[in-house]
C-alpha cells in the first residue's frame, strides 16, 4: 500500500482514514473546493512540461474556473428549490489505461462535496506521476487544507482485503476498468445504504459522410485529420471512447475516393507527429490481425501490421471484433450507403460514436432507432475523450449527490 496523496504524510493510510471517519462533508461548490480545482487547472495550463501531453493540457482547460461556474451555474438551475447534499465518501478505483481519468472522476465528486478514496494502478504512467506531483504541491498549502483532510489518494494490488477494507467505509463506489476487473469488484460487499456507479470496457467508432470528406478544402481537410489523430492515438486507442472502427457512408464511389483522400494523409500526419511503435506492438498488431482473419471477422487486410496506421476490413457477419481489437493504431472498416443500415451491427458495449458530416436530424434519427443500451455519446470528431459531466449516460454530479425531499 502506498499513499501517493497527501504526500508526504505524517500517518498512515489507516489514520488517514480514522480521521475521515469525523469529518463532515463540504457543500456542493464549496469555495475552497472551487479554488482548488481552479488552482490545479492554472498549475497545469503553466507548466512548460506538460505541454507536451495534449490529453493533459485537456484536463487543466476543463477544469478551469470558468467551466467550473458553468457548472455549478447548471447544477444550481437544474436542482431549483430541491435540496442536493453530497453523499458522503466516494470510492474512486481508476482504470490504468487512461492517466486522468481518477482525476474527473475524484474532482467531480469534490465539487458535489464529498470526502474521497482513490484508489490508482501501480501501472500509472509517467502523466499520472507529473499530475501526483501537482496535486501535492498544491494540497501542502493551508488554504487548501479541508480538501487535503478529505481526500486520500492510494496505489495497490488488486488485494480484496483492501477493496472490502475500504468499500466499507463508502457511500458511493465508482468502478472504472476492464470487465474482469469490474467483475472482480463487484464482488466486494458495500454498506446495505451505499450505491455503485460502474463504467466498464466499451468499444468506440467513428462514423463519416464520404462525400463531406470529398468537399473539404485543405485547410478543412486538414483539421479533419487533426481531430482523427487526436481521437485515436492520445492514448495509443486504449481509451474507450477512441474509435477503432470506421463506419464510412455513401455511395460505393463516393467512399473509394474518401478512403484514397483520407488514409494516405493520416498516415503522413502520423509520421509529422513521431508516432513510433515498438517492435513488440507490430507484433501484437500481427497476431490480432491474424486472429481476426482466423475467425472469419475480416476479409481483407488493407495495409501492412508495420504500419500506422493499419487497416482490415471487417465482414459483415462479425461478431466478435471489439474483444479481439488491440489498439494501436489498428481500424477496421465498413461501409454503409445509409447510416440507418449500419444499426444491425451495433452492440450494448458500444460508447461513443464520433462523427463527422451529418446533420443534426439525421444524428438525431439514428440516435432514436439505438438498440438498448447501446451508444451513450454522439460526438464531433475530434472530441471523443473530452470528458464530461455526463458520461456513459451517467450525469456523474446528480450521481455524486443525494436529494432530501421537503414536503412540509
Amino acid at each position: 500500500m502506498e499513499i501517493l496523496a497527501p504526500y508526504p504524510s505524517e500517518e498512515n493510510w489507516t489514520g488517514h482514514l480514522q480521521r475521515m471517519d469525523h469529518m463532515r462533508p463540504l457543500q456542493p461548490f464549496a469555495p475552497e473546493v472551487v479554488a482548488f480545482i481552479a488552482a490545479f487547472s492554472h498549475a497545469i495550463l503553466r507548466d512548460a512540461s506538460m505541454r507536451s501531453h495534449p490529453e493533459l493540457m485537456a484536463l487543466g482547460h476543463w477544469m478551469r474556473r470558468t467551466r467550473i461556474a458553468e457548472m455549478k451555474d447548471q447544477f444550481n438551475a437544474e436542482r431549483g428549490d430541491r435540496v442536493f447534499l453530497p453523499r458522503g465518501v466516494a470510492l474512486h478505483f481508476a482504470p490504468s489505461n487512461v492517466d486522468s481519468i481518477f482525476i474527473y472522476s475524484w474532482f467531480l465528486a469534490l465539487l458535489a462535496g464529498n470526502l474521497n478514496i482513490v484508489r490508482v494502478s501501480t501501472r500509472r504512467g509517467e502523466q499520472a506521476m507529473r499530475l501526483m506531483a501537482t496535486l501535492n504541491h498544491l494540497l501542502a498549502c493551508p488554504e487548501f487544507a479541508a480538501v487535503r483532510d478529505r481526500s486520500l489518494v492510494l496505489s495497490f494490488e488488486h488485494e480484496e482485503g483492501l477493496a472490502q477494507a475500504l468499500s466499507a467505509k463508502c457511500q458511493i463506489r465508482v468502478l472504472w476498468g476492464g470487465d474482469q476487473a469490474i467483475s472482480r469488484l463487484r464482488q466486494v460487499p458495500l454498506p446495505p445504504l451505499a450505491t455503485e456507479i460502474v463504467f466498464a470496457d466499451r468499444f468506440s467508432f467513428a462514423a463519416m459522410k464520404a462525400r463531406a470528406v470529398l468537399r473539404q478544402d485543405e485547410p478543412g481537410f486538414r483539421q479533419l485529420i487533426r481531430d482523427f489523430f487526436a481521437d485515436s492515438f492520445w492514448f495509443d486507442q486504449m481509451a474507450c471512447s477512441s474509435p477503432r472502427m470506421i463506419v464510412w457512408i455513401g455511395a460505393s464511389w463516393e467512399i473509394d475516393d474518401a478512403k484514397q483522400r483520407f488514409w494516405p494523409a493520416l498516415k503522413a500526419y502520423v509520421a509529422e507527429r513521431g508516432v513510433h511503435r515498438p517492435a513488440a506492438a507490430s507484433i501484437t498488431r500481427l497476431t490480432t490481425m491474424y486472429a481476426y482473419a482466423a475467425q472469419g471477422e475480416v476479409d481483407t487486410i488493407l495495409s501492412s501490421v508495420d504500419e500506422v496506421p493499419s487497416r482490415a476490413h471487417l465482414k459483415s457477419d462479425a461478431k466478435r471484433f471489439r474483444e479481439l481489437h488491440c489498439g494501436g493504431g489498428m481500424f477496421l472498416e465498413r461501409e454503409c450507403e445509409r447510416l440507418q443500415d449500419f444499426l444491425p451491427l451495433i452492440q450494448p458495449k458500444d460508447q461513443t460514436m464520433s462523427v463527422f458530416g451529418f446533420d443534426r436530424a439525421e444524428l438525431d434519427e439514428f440516435a432514436h432507432s439505438l438498440p438498448t443500451r447501446a451508444i451513450d455519446r454522439v460526438v464531433a470528431l475530434g472530441k471523443s475523450l473530452m470528458f464530461s459531466r455526463v458520461w456513459d449516460g451517467v450525469d456523474l454530479l446528480r450521481a455524486f449527490s443525494r436529494q432530501v425531499e421537503i414536503d412540509a
